[in-house]
């Protein structure tokens, strides 16, 4: 095919700097007259000038898979060629797809990502290739060298493929519901129903100018959950692949992190394996959290039915505040609030309670009975739920309970939900309530309450800053973290750099020692059985700390 019945699609959101390379390196091509089409995806990103051969069109925020759509939508080409905004190509790469096709439309071509050479030295990289992780160019690199050229529809990598505008068509492109992630292997499944043959060519070469840290690998993989999560409420026949990896690891004895640098040098299989489960089990607590926070999107969608606005997934913090303000009264609010809705599905789809969970699951077995107080629509507590407590919850009587209650019956669960404005029964094994306490007028009315109800109270003080709403009260922190010293402390660790979480006992300890699991940011108190002594020097410290300071 010739240069000129080709249209090469890239969508683009962030790292300009490395966009313009990769639009640079198309301009450097062996071959000349093909169409390039750049999709801005978002209405807050930076513009880009067109230039002869080179379109620019703009959409509001939808992810790659639809910003690919746009992008076909105005391209001319027969052929289309999808890349990364981050993959910089080869100078033959366009000459190389073009001569991989012919006439059949069923065709379609896979070339290679390789690492670019300025982040091809990282460990994490490294790991990424020969696990797979990312992609699985190894396999196929022994494929062809064997003389196989199929790749399969499971390796649709659509920052390197190029397909017939014809097939593209007839599958209806990207399903736009992908936001991020697996958005390549529904299209390529659809593809392979309609008879698609990806071949590989391992000499169409595009350089990935991506630098990984462990914070990138945890975010990568929290999209990962939430695409797999998709996908297979799409497709029966999918099984999350990542996520059956994640709980075969994080069920297993766990692995040393001395594999992992031993791998790096090893290719041995059993130490690759053990490398591999020492990072999954890392890997495991925000992966699997993430595959909740699917759910709660997924439940949301359809508990509302026709009346979900996606938009206010987006807008959730000022709906908010426009719903408290035509309430009148915060008491009236909390009780009507439809906003909350949204407003705490995008908070239990954030990281930020993963610490929280940690120290439950730490203080408490699994089976244990706790107690989901300020419960909101339930995300905490169903989670742990899933992970085999008991559960119940408390709150008030609002929309937000009524979507809960609505949770419980479509996962086929039974738990009791208890209203606050009446009485809230105890005798659980640990109460919890996270970010509740900063909306109350009276904090230690309300920790007392919960003490009656508990024999473990964790909670947590969130320090003011300027932008949070005007629900928030200013809470005297070291007046109430001295409180939970008092009657025994189990914890406590500063989150988020402004969220002081408290894990207590409601019963003061036996003369002599305070039990105390993570009080290390004191000084030099140990693991357990600090002194009273010990615990003194802590109140000293809480007495003279005020917020914004670190209380060690």
């Amino acid at each position: 095919m010739s240069p000129d019945e080709l249209s090469i699609i890239i969508p683009a959101r962030g790292r300009r700097d490395v966009l313009e390379r990769t639009l640079d390196g198309l301009v450097n091509q062996t071959v000349s007259g093909f169409e390039v089409v750049v999709v801005i995806d978002g209405d807050d990103e930076p513009s880009l000038d067109e230039q002869p051969g080179r379109r620019v069109v703009r959409q509001s925020k939808a992810g790659p898979g639809g910003a690919r759509n746009a992008g076909v939508a105005v391209s001319s080409g027969r052929l289309i060629l999808f890349l990364g905004a981050d993959m910089v190509p080869d100078p033959d790469l366009v000459e190389r797809h073009l001569d991989a096709h012919g006439s059949d439309d069923r065709v379609a071509v896979l070339g290679r990502v390789r690492w670019h050479d300025e982040v091809a030295a990282g460990p994490l990289h490294r790991w990424m290739d020969w696990s797979a992780t990312q992609f699985d160019f190894e396999a196929l690199d022994r494929a062809a060298a064997n003389g196989e050229c199929d790749a399969g529809f499971g390796r649709f990598y659509s920052c390197n493929v190029s397909l017939h505008r014809s097939l593209f068509d007839e599958v209806g492109g990207f399903d736009p519901a992908f936001t991020f992630y697996y958005e390549d292997l529904d299209i390529g499944w659809r593809l392979g129903q309609a008879g698609l043959q990806l071949h590989y060519r391992p000499d169409a070469v595009v350089r990935h100018v991506h630098h990984y840290e462990w914070d990138d690998v945890v975010r990568r993989f929290e999209g990962i959950a939430r695409g797999e999560r998709f996908m297979a409420e799409k497709h029966d026949w999918f099984h999350g692949f990542y996520r059956q990896r994640i709980l075969e690891a994080d069920a297993s004895p766990p692995a040393s992190s001395v594999w992992v640098p031993i791998a790096d040098r090893v290719s041995w299989g059993p130490v690759r394996d053990l490398a591999n489960r020492y990072l999954h089990q890392r890997l495991a607590e925000p992966f699997l959290a993430a595959w909740d926070d699917g759910r709660d999107l997924a439940e949301l969608q359809e508990y509302l039915g026709a009346d979900f606005d996606r938009a206010m997934l987006v807008n959730h913090v000022s709906a908010v505040e426009d719903e408290e303000e035509a309430a009148g009264d915060e008491s009236t609010f909390y009780r009507t609030s439809q906003a909350y809705l949204y407003d705490l599905t995008v908070f239990a789809m954030s990281p930020t309670k993963l610490p929280y969970h940690r120290v439950v699951r730490r203080l408490v077995p699994p089976g244990a009975r706790l107690l989901d107080y300020g419960c909101g629509i339930g995300a905490d507590g169903l989670r742990f739920i899933e992970q085999g407590y008991r559960v119940d919850f408390a709150d008030f009587d609002n929309p937000s309970t009524e979507y809960l209650a609505w949770r419980l019956r479509d996962r086929g669960l039974s738990a009791a939900i208890h209203d606050v404005d009446g009485e809230v029964p105890g005798g659980y094994d640990l109460v919890y309530c996270f970010d509740v306490i900063e909306h109350l007028d009276d904090p230690v009315a309300h920790l007392e309450r919960l003490e009656s109800l508990a024999d473990i109270v964790v909670v947590n003080f969130l320090a003011p800053t300027p932008h949070d709403t005007h629900v928030h009260k200013d809470l005297d922190i070291p007046a109430l973290l001295r409180r939970c010293a008092d009657l025994g402390l189990r914890h406590y660790r500063i989150h988020h750099g402004r969220s002081h979480l408290v894990a207590y006992s409601t019963r003061p300890r036996p003369a002599g020692t305070i039990r105390s699991l993570a009080w290390r940011r004191a000084g030099d108190l140990p693991r357990v059985g600090a002194t009273l002594e010990h615990a003194d020097v802590l109140a000293a410290r809480l007495r003279s700390w005020r917020p914004g300071a670190d209380p060690s």
